[in-house]
């Protein structure tokens, strides 16, 4: 039999990144970007602009070369020499001469050379993987290190061929038949969200690390390089799109590529066998971005979620969700009442939501029509495509007009949004909710009654999912009762005349949770995860050979310690049988890391790789979660641990371990924490990425290019004092410091004008608490500026010898969360500049001898 295959993946050309000119890359576009057409409509505009761009890629960003002919640059094995070629040909002759003469004297001579050949290529192998492993040694860095793991571990991309009808029937799942709607009318006007977007929102949105791009080949590293004015047009090209609500038609094209789910190579649904990957454009998802942090912000700010909403939300996690669920039950164990537990699964929770309840959702919160009617304009028509396998230059197209986009940044913060009224409508019983995973709990003496009650929730949660266009998986969805006793209670719930499934042991969200949570199954189940990485140690480590032990610690660490650590504040109240388990597993794992000999005690080796004792993990992540729940004021963890922690005198708990959370949090609760009802990056009168700071920090001087050990002190002293002449004559200039010394903690500030009095102003605060000495650098910042804002100075220089404080500043106004006070700065900093003060924040070196600077260390 014979057929012609071809893998349609293999056939398309990738850019190969690594040998880009990306300077004459940005010098050819700058110079076409000069003859721009910017007054051109929105799709020529963008036609343009996506051919400029890979026209340039194309002239100074070179294709990965495919290798037609395997025996063109062949390149043996390192090991390989010319005694191992001698033996193979020995062999090769053996094998020959014993074809032409089969008699027994042959064939031992053959049987010879050919355990000569093995094991000589077996004792090469051996001593060329021995000093590839003691080749990474302490110098070696982390990121390398990881590299030839994944090398060694013979990483691939995974590659998938689908028949067509099978890529046919997925596409028909993820776009089914249905038939588009009007767009409704919105009414509603937000004009913080509405305004136009800035540069500095872009730039914080645009990645520098590259990712699958979608149908137009435009990726992440050919916009970060675009020169100054290509980004202006993208900017003008982003606004235009926002205000007038018309998509590029390449935004719509998605390429959806199926990729084979681990483990399901038997299964007959196609549907469930594959995974399919859609590649979005990266200009579609920079934009994207950029409503998601104004969504956020806007989201967030007016406190719309419910606080037991914890997915794709700043500062929650999924141990929130899990850590609610276990204090409720056992509250409810220490009660002696049982739980009824309901899992429910969602059937395609994010390829099935009708796009009109969203928008109408969103007006009715107050977003704004334009930001609504470009959502809808966007989701209402997609098209998703897949290669065709008959001809790899043509697709199978269909089109979807409901559903969130998959790989979409929007798509999670808009799965919130559409299903927060679930916990105004439900009542009587707890829900939790992380992304598309709900948990509904009723707890009470009488297990007939909290099944009534989940019941009549069920009822309700199942007609407002189908008011989405959703639906419960009755296969899918589990209940479970959680009880002290070993009778098993028998309830019935329905969804859609289909009965639950009534199980002991349920998974939620990576946790293996029983029904008396004796936590027997999920430390079981970590052991036989874990032991499977012991392998990948034993082939690094020996006892005279291996990878440095600073690798084989952080492939502990990462690998191992890591799948540990998850929930062990929650199962440190198993028996004493299941933690010794995991003990154990750590002290094996140091021993293979550290080359210990067997009877090396436990204590040394923990001390040896300043690793502690699993106890002492488990109370140290404990702690750490409980200061963070305790910094958000009205926290319901924090209400739940301290309901347990008044039932831990209960009878129940006479011959337990107290929970963990709950003697962690009675040794923490009086500590001194600062705490809010939000994020304070929420807190502020607009998003973070849009305040301007891009312009007012200044991390350098053009004077100082090397180490201030390697420059003359005065040489140093007087080109940065004409540097700061030169760049801010006529400035107000205001010094800041802080300190930590032994006499204690201080900040202030000194002004190097004098004031219409003839004297100069300076500012001291001594700091109570242990703080770091960027907080300090911070606080003064903080000072400086607040004294800014009482004077009627239109330009402010304000210098400081902490460079960290001023990339932290930098940090947290890009989105990433920082310390409480840099956002004091940043409202400070927006505040001046609606004033319209030309600001500046900038690095000096220390201890150089400027006059204000020095003046402030000695304050």
């Amino acid at each position: 039999m014979k057929f012609n295959y071809r893998d349609s993946e293999d056939m398309t050309q990738k850019r190969n990144f690594k040998l880009a000119n990306w300077e004459l890359y940005r010098s050819a576009l700058e110079v076409q970007f000069t003859s721009f057409d910017n007054d051109l409509d929105i799709q020529p505009f963008y036609d343009l602009f996506i051919k400029m761009i890979n026209e340039a890629a194309d002239l100074y960003i070179p294709m990965v070369k495919t290798c037609h002919n395997p025996k063109r640059g062949f390149h043996p094995k390192s090991y390989w020499n010319q005694d191992l070629s001698k033996l193979v040909a020995k062999r090769r002759l053996a094998l020959s001469n014993f074809r032409k003469n089969p008699t027994p004297d042959n064939l031992n001579i053959l049987e010879m050379k050919t355990k000569d050949a093995k094991s000589a290529i077996r004792r090469a192998n051996t001593v060329d993987w021995q000093s590839y492993c003691d080749s990474i040694n302490e110098k070696t860095t982390i990121p390398y290190m990881w590299h030839r793991l994944r090398w060694m571990k013979g990483y691939r991309s995974p590659k998938c061929y689908a028949p067509q009808n099978e890529k046919v029937e997925l596409l028909c799942s993820l776009a089914p038949d249905y038939v588009s709607r009007k767009s409704p009318e919105f009414s509603s006007t937000n004009t913080s969200l509405e305004g136009n977007f800035s540069v500095q929102e872009m730039y914080y949105c645009i990645k520098a690390k590259d990712t699958a791009p979608g149908d137009d080949g435009i990726t992440y590293s050919m916009i970060f390089n675009l020169p100054t004015n290509g980004k202006y047009y993208l900017l003008k090209l982003f606004n235009r799109i926002v205000n007038t609500g018309n998509i590029p038609m390449q935004w719509r094209d998605i390429l959806v590529v199926p990729i084979q789910k681990r483990g399901s190579y038997n299964t007959a649904n196609s549907v469930k066998r594959l995974r399919p990957i859609s590649l979005i454009s990266c200009i579609c998802k920079i934009l994207h971005s950029m409503l998601t942090k104004r969504i956020e912000w806007f989201v967030e700010k007016n406190n719309l979620l419910s606080p037991f909403t914890a997915g794709f939300r700043r500062g929650r996690s999924c141990q929130d969700c899990l850590t609610r669920l276990v204090t409720q039950i056992q509250i409810g164990f220490s009660k002696n009442q049982q739980t009824v537990a309901c899992f429910l699964d969602i059937e395609g929770a994010y390829n099935n939501v009708l796009i009109e309840k969203l928008t109408v959702t969103m007006d009715e919160l107050g977003f704004g029509k334009k930001l609504c009617q470009y959502i809808w304009n966007y989701l209402s028509e997609r098209h998703l495509k897949m290669q065709d396998n008959i001809d790899n230059r043509s697709y199978i197209t269909r089109f979807t007009y409901k559903g969130l986009a998959q790989g979409d940044p929007m798509s999670p913060i808009l799965f919130n949004i559409v299903t927060l009224f679930f916990f105004h409508k439900i009542v009587n019983i707890s829900m939790y909710q992380y992304a598309d995973d709900f948990v509904l709990l009723s707890t009470n003496k009488n297990v007939q009654e909290s099944a009534n009650k989940m019941q009549r929730a069920l009822n309700i949660f199942n007609e407002m999912l189908n008011e989405l266009g959703l639906e419960i998986s009755a296969k899918k969805s589990k209940c479970c009762i959680f009880h002290r006793g070993h009778k098993r209670p028998n309830v019935e719930l329905q969804v859609e005349n289909c009965s639950l499934e009534l199980v002991e042991v349920y998974k939620y969200l990576g946790l293996w949770l029983d029904k008396s949570l004796r936590w027997g199954k999920h430390i079981g189940e970590t052991v036989v995860k874990v032991q499977r990485c012991f392998n990948l140690l034993n082939v690094l480590a020996g006892s005279s050979w291996g990878v440095h032990t600073k690798h084989l610690r952080q492939i502990y660490l990462s690998l191992i310690r890591s799948r540990i650590d998850y929930g062990s504040v929650l199962y440190d109240s198993s028996a004493n049988c299941h933690l010794t388990k995991l003990d154990r597993l750590q002290n094996q794992a140091l021993r293979i890391t550290g080359g210990f000999i067997k009877t090396t005690p436990i204590h040394v080796m923990e001390s040896e790789l300043c690793i502690p004792p699993l106890k002492l993990r488990r109370k140290y992540l404990a702690r750490k979660y409980s200061l963070k729940s305790l910094s958000w004021k009205e926290n319901e963890t924090i209400k739940l641990i301290q309901k347990l922690s008044g039932l831990c005198s209960n009878s129940y708990w006479a011959n337990k371990r107290i929970p963990l959370l709950v003697s962690v949090y009675e040794e923490v609760k009086e500590e001194p924490i600062a705490s809010s009802l939000c994020l304070e990056m929420f807190t502020l009168k607009t998003w973070v990425t849009n305040i301007k700071v891009h312009e007012v920090i200044k991390y350098h001087l053009e004077s100082v290019k090397k180490s201030k050990k390697l420059c003359e002190f005065n040489n140093l002293k007087h080109d940065v004092i004409r540097e700061l002449r030169e760049n801010y004559a006529g400035w107000f200039v205001i010094y800041t410091d802080g300190s930590k010394s032994a006499e204690g903690l201080g900040a202030g500030f000194y002004i190097s004008t004098k004031n219409d009095c003839n004297l100069y102003d300076n500012d001291c605060l001594k700091i109570d608490g242990g703080v770091c000495i960027m907080t300090l650098e911070l606080i003064a910042i903080s000072e400086a500026l607040s004294y800014v804002k009482t004077t009627n100075y239109k330009k402010v220089l304000i210098c400081t010898d902490s460079k960290s404080a001023l990339q932290h500043i930098a940090r947290s106004a890009s989105g990433l969360r920082g310390v409480s006070i840099a956002y004091a700065v940043l409202a400070k900093i927006d505040d001046l500049n609606s004033r319209g003060v030309v600001l500046r924040l900038q690095w000096v070196p220390s201890h150089i001898g400027l006059s204000g600077n020095e003046e402030t260390e000695m304050k």
